[in-house]
């Protein structure tokens, strides 16, 4: 058998047929399997109404913000069907399965279509390289580079200097629209991004911008942004940079003046370093297999199509608007002049925080929220070409008690279905009465925590019952108005001695005792 070098074809001397060589992995990869990734790539993206009404069964109010989101996202499908056409995409994987083929053994050989060897005979290595889209002659390899397709260009994009000057087509680029959202702590904006991400068909990455730091110091550095998408993305370059990418506790990263003698290495240097990454540009990441002190091979990302979303609590960040709109204001609380930034305006904020009426303090933030801009921002600490390049801001409203109570019952995956599947695990029915509920929702919203106060008052109600329920005779844990204020212990229900275990009480059952008994009548 005769291999032709330097090639992926192989001719047998006995049957004069040409064949190629295919790897395992190749083999595995049918023209059935590239068709149905062409038509999932060509499924045209979710409505925003449908994205809504998806985020609608996990996220309890927030409507604006939602709305955002789902036309953000669906403009960002339509603007990479825009910008990065799908024949682009292709020829990138013609080149990189060339490649693989070019670099395999012959240990699989395929037969390719059974031409007769006065069929292919007149072809030369070079043009058989190029039938199979392999530019030979290319100085960057044989494997690097495509045959320029007059088809692929645009049509009408002039082609040099003079045509560019004369021409009076041009070509609509869609830019994107980066996403800022603010709002109190526990209002959703985390769980806006975690929700969002279980229905998207492009990788998310969602960062953490409290360990970021300028290069050079020690923490993350502001590539490692990118380095998460590109995990998400499976190492595929060009899945990474149509991803999106979520900052959470942008808020972290603002500029405190008067307290950094040296370089404000992790707020406004950071702010810095993200400015061209939010722009557009091309960052060197390192590979998945080199670590960042080694300084191992790169990978360049093109963060031109990348859509970024902020997120952060901005405490204080009331005050500053309320200070613009009052600028006259004289009186105990005008904040000074001198104090500027985002520890003064937090400190300005915990000291109304610590008194007056928590609903009246809430709607009070929640208008002034609302009327954010970007000169507020740049007063709380952010400098104003990192504002400028999050051009839409999405305020969060508090939540109210009512908002509270749907939180614990209504959406999927909810607090309180939470709690009794762990109850359940055990045989052991938790039951909670609406009076429970809504005191479970007034003690969290004094705390000012949020959503998140409602776990941390359930962990601390149902900690007893989680310790004495395993492994016991109690069938089932109740917990009323008086348990959550801490009059009384939860009230069990415990299964007869001479009950079998299949005759179980169940729910109707213990519906029908009149007195379930106390944590001291089980005791006893």
């Amino acid at each position: 058998m005769f291999i032709t070098a330097s090639t992926r074809f192989v001719k047998c001397e006995k049957c004069h047929h040409f064949f190629v060589v295919l790897s395992e992995m190749d083999s595995k990869k049918t023209l059935k399997d590239a068709a149905a990734e062409r038509s999932a790539r060509k499924k045209p993206p979710p409505a925003p109404k449908k994205i809504f009404d998806f985020l609608n069964k996990y996220v309890v109010g927030q409507d604006h913000a939602k709305k955002v989101l789902a036309v953000a996202v669906y403009n960002h499908y339509k603007r990479l069907s825009k910008n990065i056409p799908v024949s682009t995409s292709s020829t990138v994987q013609q080149s990189v399965k060339g490649q693989e083929l070019q670099n395999t053994s012959n240990s699989d050989l395929r037969y390719v279509g059974g031409v007769q060897p006065h069929g292919m005979g007149q072809f030369s290595q070079r043009e058989l390289m190029q039938l199979t889209g392999i530019n030979p002659g290319s100085p960057l390899g044989a494997h690097l580079a495509q045959q320029p397709d007059e088809g692929s260009r645009p049509a009408g994009k002039p082609q040099n200097m003079t045509e560019v000057i004369d021409s009076d087509t041009y070509d609509i680029k869609l830019d994107k629209s980066n996403i800022l959202m603010l709002g109190p702590t526990g209002s959703g904006k985390t769980l806006l991004a975690q929700t969002i991400a279980r229905c998207l068909d492009v990788p998310i990455a969602i960062c953490d911008c409290t360990t970021l730091t300028q290069a050079g110091y020690v923490g993350e550095d502001i590539e490692s942004v990118i380095a998460k998408l590109l995990q998400d993305a499976g190492g595929n370059v060009s899945r990474a940079e149509q991803g999106i990418v979520f900052l959470d506790e942008i808020d972290k990263i603002g500029s405190v003046p008067g307290v950094h003698q040296l370089r404000d290495v992790g707020g406004e240097g950071v702010q810095q370093g993200l400015l061209k990454i939010l722009e557009g540009s091309v960052v060197n990441v390192p590979e998945k297999s080199s670590s960042r002190k080694m300084r191992g091979e790169t990978v360049q990302v093109d963060t031109t199509n990348i859509l970024f979303i902020g997120s952060g609590a901005f405490n204080g960040l009331d005050r500053i608007v309320s200070r613009r709109k009052n600028e006259k204001y004289l009186g105990f609380g005008a904040m000074p002049v001198d104090k500027q930034g985002r520890r003064a305006a937090a400190q300005e904020g915990m000291k109304e925080a610590n008194s007056g009426n928590v609903l009246e303090e809430n709607t009070e933030k929640d208008v002034l929220i609302r009327e954010v801009e970007a000169r507020d921002l740049i007063d709380f600490g952010l400098i104003p070409e990192f504002v400028g390049r999050m051009p839409i801001l999405v305020p969060f409203h508090n939540l109210s008690v009512d908002m509270l109570v749907q939180i614990l019952t209504e959406p999927r995956n909810a607090l309180v279905p939470q709690y009794q599947l762990l109850f359940g695990m055990d045989k052991v029915d938790l039951r909670f009465t609406p009076a429970a509920i809504k005191a479970i929702a007034d003690k969290a919203l004094a705390r000012r925590t949020g959503a998140r106060g409602l776990r941390s008052i359930l962990e601390h109600l149902l900690l007893d019952s989680m310790f004495e329920t395993p492994d016991s005779p109690i069938s089932a844990v109740f917990i009323d108005e008086d348990v959550v204020a801490g009059k009384k212990h939860a009230e069990y229900i415990i299964i007869p001695l001479n009950v079998e275990p299949e005759d179980e009480l169940s729910p109707r059952k213990m519906d029908d005792l009149d007195e379930p008994l106390t944590k001291e009548r089980a005791s006893n």
